[in-house]
């Protein structure tokens, strides 16, 4: 019998009662610029910010925008560098249609992939997280 079924009240919980969305956090990267990324309830990192702030608060006020423009999100898939697996930037549009118009590329797929479908999926699970994430503790 499985330890989740043995009636052991030290028995691990099996996510029926847990919180099971993504959350967002934020760090500092190398630069001592603040990021944010996004971390699904695995604790892998799904997504990451495409640029550094200068304060946490320009990070967070750059995240609620994104998750506000929802319908203006324009995702780009394309070859990693060096051609090794697939990889996709997230650009939000300045309103012209056109990246050339103001679209800015604010944030990027945390690994890159073998194939374009598991690409894909990984940018739709992205956007599931944006709805539906958390804000961590450390903001």
């Amino acid at each position: 019998m499985s330890p989740a079924g043995s009636g052991d009240p030290q028995a691990p919980d099996t996510g029926s009662g847990t919180d099971r969305t993504a959350r967002y956090d934020v760090h500092l990267d190398a630069e001592r610029r603040v990021r944010w990324r996004v971390v699904a309830p695995n604790g892998r990192v799904i997504a990451r910010s495409a640029r550094g702030h200068a304060t946490a608060a320009a990070c967070r006020s750059e995240l609620d925008n994104l998750r506000a423009r929802i319908g203006h999100l324009r995702p780009l898939m394309g070859r990693a560098e060096g051609g090794r697996g697939w990889c996709w930037s997230l650009a939000i549009d300045g309103g012209g249609g056109t990246l050339g118009n103001g679209g800015q590329i604010v944030a990027v797929s945390a690994r890159t992939y073998e194939r374009l479908e598991s690409c894909q999926i990984s940018y739709e699970r992205f956007v599931r997280a944006l709805l539906n994430g958390r804000v961590g503790e450390d903001w």
